[in-house]
């Protein structure tokens, strides 16, 4: 590599850019920031708390040691804004407002709510109807928003390939259809049940209280199952244990959460709007505070 070369890897314009008295005059204080292009376009919107702090580690950045996403942005910028904020939470909210209103090319996180999953479920007279859509879907049962594409369908998958092995009385992975075997979950899909057995008509309600974050005995009553008919240690144990793992993992993450949310914040309806989901999730954070 010519010496050139070499320094234009590690060539940091920012500061040059923006001006060396930007950053002297940065505030320690909460708030956003906003990065343009050399055309005034929208790159990039962040949150801080402390301004000061946070914007600094952009001119530190070292061109040939820093992510190459965080190398691209700081080249495409020629200009940066900030407004200050009383509170990080005041902070957090304003951002989230600004990147659902702009887009920025280098946000990807809360950019698109309408992505963010709803989960339904329908009782029919020999089936069990999932149905996981971006939008409402005209389900009996509904529960969401939930945001996280691969923990949702990879959790909803084993739930259902689990309910399968143990209505269907099958120890193997071979056993099950081939649309159970991917890895991730279909979006629709009818699991053929008799809802006369005992084992569905206890689980039924542990399922609803499982979507809706208010208990997990649902996991409790598959393993107890599980063991029972020693599924364990058959062809079909490890993929068992994996799902149970991913469903716990939706659990805490998911359902859960947004029951806390709906404690928390006094909201009657437990199903949660996907465009207030982000909001919702700092202000629950910030109350546990």
């Amino acid at each position: 590599m010519s010496d050139q070369k070499r320094l234009f890897d590690h060539y940091n314009p920012i500061e040059e850019r923006v001006g060396k008295s930007f950053f002297e005059e940065l505030p320690r204080q909460p708030g956003i920031y906003k990065m343009f292009g050399r055309k005034q376009e929208l790159l990039y919107v962040g949150k801080a708390k402390d301004l000061r702090d946070r914007l600094f580690t952009y001119r530190r950045a070292k061109m040939g040691s820093t992510r190459r996403k965080i190398v691209r942005l700081i080249r495409m910028t020629h200009q940066v804004e900030i407004e200050t904020c009383n509170t990080e939470k005041e902070a957090l909210l304003l951002e989230n407002k600004l990147i659902r209103e702009h887009q920025p090319e280098f946000n990807h996180a809360k950019k698109q709510p309408e992505t963010y999953y709803f989960v339904g479920l329908e009782k029919k007279d020999r089936a069990l109807a999932f149905n996981l859509q971006m939008h409402q879907p005209d389900n009996e049962f509904v529960f969401g928003a939930f945001k996280g594409h691969r923990v949702i369908r990879k959790s909803l998958g084993g739930l259902i390939r689990i309910l399968y092995l143990l209505e269907h009385q099958v120890d193997s992975v071979f056993e099950l259809p081939s649309i159970l075997t991917r890895k991730l979950t279909p979006m629709q899909y009818e699991l053929p049940i008799a809802w006369s057995r005992e084992l569905m008509t206890n689980i039924w309600p542990l399922m609803l209280d499982y979507f809706l974050g208010k208990r997990m005995d649902l996991l409790e009553t598959f393993m107890e199952t599980c063991r029972k008919r020693e599924l364990l240690e058959s062809f079909a144990g490890s993929m068992i244990l994996d799902d149970l793992e991913a469903m716990k993992w939706f659990y805490e993450r998911c359902s859960r959460r947004n029951f806390e949310i709906q404690q928390q914040l006094g909201l009657y309806n437990p199903l949660i709007p996907q465009e207030k989901l982000d909001d919702y999730l700092i202000e629950w954070a910030f109350a546990e505070e």
